[in-house]
């Protein structure tokens, strides 16, 4: 994703391996049970992130986001972009929290 690799490009511009950070779509049934299970909030978020730092053979592992396709539409409405817009800025937002940025 050009989002992702440009934000990455900027928060670790002198990297030399391979930086990943895995997303993948989960229903909003399995995002709400790891919501509940790992931050002890009852309610299903559009996104939740988590860091690992883990090195791999291929190089290092920042970090998981996971989206719920249903909860980010709902949020593309109320914002009023495209799912896709939507995607993207959960994306971003996902990365900050595993870079350590928190806006909250």
């Amino acid at each position: 994703m050009d989002v992702l690799s440009s934000l990455l490009e900027v928060a670790i511009p002198s990297r030399t391996m391979e930086v990943k950070i895995t997303v993948s779509f989960i229903s909003p049934k399995k995002i709400q049970k790891i919501n509940q299970e790992m931050r002890g909030k009852s309610y299903t978020p559009a996104v939740l992130s988590f860091p690992y730092y883990d090195r791999t053979e291929d190089g290092i592992l920042l970090g998981e986001i996971l989206i719920c396709k249903p909860e980010a539409r709902k949020l593309a409405k109320k914002n009023g972009v495209t799912l896709d817009e939507q995607i993207n800025a959960l994306i971003v937002h996902g990365t900050k929290h595993i870079l350590g940025v928190h806006e909250d």
